[in-house]
């Protein structure tokens, strides 16, 4: 398949931090269904414009590198199974401005849109920084600190509070896909009941949900590091002369296995104050209010207050 007629049928455009890849490995279990191997290429948000130059901690790594920047990058990416659907499951396409770039590259594609209430989002969103060795502050210090850090040129994933306003760019999916062209799924729901969901998927991206393949998944947990790891995780796993040599002498995939072996028994379910969930709610209330009406009440459990922890 040349890049002038190579099209990505279907894009899952976040959030982070709502079920995203739990989504990818069960949509890689399908025969019918061709993904890249990079589960975020970030190609249609900033890689179409060349490689990023992000500055947080571990940005280099974890985004600026992967990223593709070129159509015949990103389509070499995917495993052309003959009669197999092309598909990209990517948070930082709630990005401003993606929706419009997937638009151009196929007017034509079945948009998936995974939301979370929004206090969880962001608490889920702080611990997975937490849990990968580069955030070391507080839940609220970390929330106090995010526009300073984005104005300096943090990746997107540091905006704890960003990330969890929707309104405008679930409008702007559905405005440019129609809303025929466009499913929205609560994390909420789909953790409950993930055979259910991926059979919706199935329907609505066009493939017979009646041949899914189905295996529970519970990826990407996130959690707060345990004090008596606290040492040994940043040794490990943050910027420095340790983390750089590991990166060279282990093989990228088995690298990533022992990470997330670390990382499990390293880190524990993190909480938030009361405080921090009723300031954060009043900050997340008008965007909800307008989501919730764009959406004919979706979102209306999230209106009132909910356990976070």
């Amino acid at each position: 398949m040349s890049v002038d007629t190579f099209k990505v049928d279907f894009f899952c455009v976040g959030v982070a931090k709502a079920g995203t890849t739990t989504l990818h490995d069960l949509l890689g279990l399908q025969n019918t269904v061709s993904l890249p191997q990079r589960k975020e290429t970030n190609y249609f948000s900033f890689g179409i414009s060349g490689k990023p130059a992000f500055t947080g901690p571990l940005d280099h790594s974890s985004v600026n590198e992967p990223t593709v920047v070129s159509l015949e990058e990103y389509r070499n990416d995917f495993d052309h199974q003959q009669d197999s659907l092309f598909g990209e499951i990517c948070p930082s396409y709630a990005l401003d401005g993606a929706a419009a770039n997937i638009y151009q590259h196929n007017p034509d594609a079945k948009i998936i849109i995974l939301l979370r209430e929004p206090v969880s989002r962001a608490f889920s969103n702080y611990q997975h920084l937490s849990r990968d060795g580069r955030e070391h502050l507080s839940f609220e210090e970390a929330l106090a600190a995010e526009e300073d850090r984005l104005a300096e040129g943090w990746e997107w994933f540091w905006g704890l509070k960003r990330n969890s306003l929707y309104f405008d760019f679930v409008k702007e999916y559905l405005d440019t896909f129609g809303e025929t062209n466009v499913k929205i799924l609560l994390f909420e729901d789909f953790v409950k009941n993930q055979e259910l969901y991926l059979r919706e998927v199935m329907d609505f991206i066009g493939l017979d949900s009646n041949d899914v393949v189905f295996e529970e998944f519970s990826s990407n947990k996130s959690g707060v590091v345990s004090g008596r790891w606290k040492h040994v995780h940043r040794l490990l796993l943050a910027e420095g002369f340790l983390n750089s040599t590991l990166r060279v002498i282990i093989p990228p995939r088995l690298r990533k296995k022992l990470g997330l072996l670390f990382k499990r028994f390293s880190t524990v379910k993190g909480s938030v104050s009361d405080e921090t969930k009723s300031l954060l709610r009043q900050e997340f209330s008008a965007d909800l209010d307008q989501l919730n009406t764009l959406t004919r009440g979706r979102v209306s459990d999230w209106l009132g207050e909910r356990d976070v922890s």
